[in-house]
Formats: C-alpha cells, structure tokens, sequence
C-alpha cells in the first residue's frame, strides 16, 4: 500500500502493455497512468523516470504534463510549460521527472531507436510523423485502453511494413540489455570496416548514442535481473554478480540512472505514489 494517496476510495490506474510478438523488435513497451477521480498532493503528482537508452512517444490524452527540470522545486512546477500533447522525446541519459497539476490520462511508449530510424521517410521529416496521430486515435476517440493499444500496435506494423526490413538477430524480449549486445555485434559484424571505430559509428548512426552509453544501460539492466533473482543476497555480492567493481561502482551507477542511491530509492519505490513507474516494471536496486 501507498500511504501518500490521500484518497483511498479511487487509486491511480498504472498499466503495462507489451507489444505483440511481431512488433517485439521494435517497441519495448507501453505504460499507461490515469489519475482520474484520485485525489492526490503535489508530490503524489509527480512521474520519476530513470535513464533510459529508449526513444519514448507521449500522448497526454486528458489533463497535462509538465517537465521539471533537475533540481526543480514542486512549489514552482506550476509556473512550467505544459509539454505537447503528442510529444517525441529522445534517449535520456539521466533520470527524468514530471509532474501534473490534476487529473490526468496518459500513455508513454518506448521503441528501440534503430527501430525507430527504421521507419518509414515520413518519420525522419519531422519531430513527430503524422502516422503517429492515426497510432494514437484510439486513445483520442476514448476506446478502452486494451483496444487503443491494439489499434497503436496495428498502425506501428501497417508503417513497418513500407519501411526498411528490421535488423536480423534481435526478436525482442524484457530486458534492455539483450537489443543492447545484439546492436553492438550487428555494429561490429556490419558493412567493410570492423575497427573499434567503425563500430561506435554505426552504433551513435543507429541508436544515437555512444557504445559506452549502451554498455552502461546493459549494466542497469543486468542489475535488474539480478536483484530480483537474488533479492535476499547482500549488495556487495549483488554488485559483483552484476558485473561492477565493487558496492560503491554500483551506487554510483544506480545514482547516475535514478537520481538516488539504490538504498533511498528502494525505500521510495515500496513507500511513494511517485515512484509508480519503478514498481510497474519491476525494477528493484
């Protein structure tokens, strides 16, 4: 239970949607949030994000959204521009926050970026390719959610079909760090140059970011897994199994992912409304 909810009688929806087996290669996932008819503080409003190597699509289907800035107080979160109501956000390679003055109803959706660069022309024309509209209809038209999903989900693989074929060697599958090894081999196998630099050039064409940047997200991704497998073990052995130096390697790659030390943000993520994003997929320090 949440004890910063201050309405028990209406509790703020979070759903996970995962994309269908065809589409696996190219979207990650869908979290959805819905706040309506909840009574909730300012802190309660808040959305901590962690790093992310993902592209993210937004639709602020009723109310709004606004991005805080690092450091920024609540108490002037309403003073900030409302982002889009379709908006394209690009990997973030540090935690992100934001925060909403009521209600509100909203989708995000993560797709692999070279997936993403993949698409059709009309995709690389703008910040936002007008099929993305068609994709969203459902949620604009108040289908239920399992409906609108579908209908995204439907669209995205009508536009594939027009594009570029997908890379061979990725299917997709829950854990971020399994597109991350299969981009750096494609990267190290692809085209006539396989020096180390050839490599992290079609690795920054691809995904938009540096081999190094990648290989950190695997790390977090890997901790992940390791954490819920090993729940019960110490975080020194933790740390190890997952691959970093020692404890306080870990520590300083969870802060630089999160914003918090694993210690602080566990404790939040079982205790804060805020942290709903974290408890949705499953993600423990």
């Amino acid at each position: 239970m949440i004890p910063t909810v201050e309405d028990k009688s209406v509790a703020p929806i979070s759903k996970l949607f995962l994309p269908p087996a065809a589409l696996a290669d190219a979207v990650f996932a869908g979290i959805l949030r819905d706040t309506r008819g909840c009574t909730l503080s300012d802190a309660d409003r808040l959305n901590h994000f962690p790093a992310s190597p993902l592209v993210s699509v937004s639709f602020v289907i009723e109310g709004g959204l606004r991005i805080l800035p690092e450091g920024c107080d609540v108490a002037v979160a309403h003073q900030l521009p409302e982002i889009d109501r379709l908006s394209l956000t690009p990997p973030q390679a540090s935690p992100t926050t934001s925060w909403s003055d009521g209600p509100v109803y909203a989708i995000s959706v993560g797709l692999f970026p070279d997936a993403w660069e993949g698409l059709s022309e009309e995709a690389q024309g703008g910040p936002v390719p007008a099929f993305l509209e068609a994709a969203i209809g459902g949620y604009a038209q108040g289908l239920p959610a399992d409906a609108a999903w579908a209908q995204f989900c439907a669209v995205l693989m009508a536009e594939r079909s027009k594009s570029r074929p997908s890379a061979v060697g990725w299917t997709g599958g829950p854990w971020l760090s399994g597109w991350s090894r299969s981009l750096m081999h494609r990267a190290a196998l692809a085209g006539p140059g396989r020096s180390l630099r050839a490599m992290e050039r079609r690795i920054k064409r691809w995904s938009g970011q540096s081999r190094q940047t990648l290989a950190f997200h695997a790390a977090i991704d890997r901790l992940h897994q390791i954490s819920v497998a090993e729940k019960d073990a110490p975080l020194a052995a933790i740390a190890v199994d997952a691959g970093f130096a020692d404890q306080s390697h870990m520590g300083r790659a969870v802060r630089r992912a999160t914003g918090f030390s694993p210690a602080k943000l566990n404790r939040m993520i079982e205790t804060q409304e805020a942290f709903w994003c974290y408890r949705l997929l499953g993600e423990r320090f």
